[in-house]
C-alpha cells in the first residue's frame, strides 16, 4: 500500500510541475502596442511591457514579415514625457537605447503601471512598415511576437 501512496503521490508531483511549467512558458509575457506612426509609416513606435517574472531580452526587430530595419532603438521613458514619433534620434530630453543593450524590466505590463509606458521600440524603415516581429528571449526560451501596423 505504501508503494502506491508513494508512485501516486511522485506522479503527482511531475503533473504539478510540469502543469506549472506550461503555464509560465507558454504564455509569452512581452506586451507590444502600436503606439503611432509617422505619415508615411516609414517610422513607427511600439510600446513594451513585460507581464512576466522574469526580464525580457530582446533579439532581433524584422518588419515586414523578413526585413532588417534601417534603425531599431528602445526609448526608455524615465521623465514621463512619453516617446518621440520623428524621424531623427535628436529629440532632447528623449532617451534612446540600443535595443540588444537592455533588458524590459519585470512589472512594466498596463496592469502594473499607472502611468505611460516605460519602454518604446523606436523603428525607422526604408518602405512603408506593416508589420514589426520582435523576437526575445524570456525564462530561456525565445520567443515571437508580431504588430500590425493599420
Amino acid at each position: 500500500m505504501k508503494k502506491i501512496g508513494i508512485i501516486f503521490g511522485i506522479v503527482g508531483l511531475v503533473v504539478v510541475v510540469c502543469l506549472g511549467a506550461y503555464l509560465i512558458l507558454a504564455q509569452p509575457k512581452l506586451e507590444a502596442n502600436l503606439l503611432g506612426t509617422g505619415l508615411d509609416k516609414k517610422v513607427v513606435v511600439i510600446t513594451l511591457g513585460n507581464a512576466g517574472i522574469q526580464e525580457i531580452r530582446l533579439l532581433d526587430i524584422l518588419i515586414n514579415n523578413s526585413n532588417t530595419p534601417k534603425n531599431v532603438k528602445v526609448q526608455v521613458n524615465e521623465s514621463g514625457k512619453g516617446f518621440a514619433l520623428s524621424e531623427s534620434l535628436a529629440d532632447e530630453g528623449y532617451i534612446f537605447k540600443n535595443y540588444d543593450e537592455i533588458n524590459i524590466e519585470t512589472d512594466t505590463a498596463e496592469k502594473d503601471i499607472n502611468y505611460d509606458s516605460l519602454y518604446g521600440l523606436w523603428i525607422k524603415g526604408d518602405e512603408e512598415i506593416n508589420s514589426v516581429t520582435i523576437q526575445y528571449k524570456y525564462l530561456g526560451k525565445e520567443f515571437e511576437k508580431t504588430v500590425t501596423i493599420f
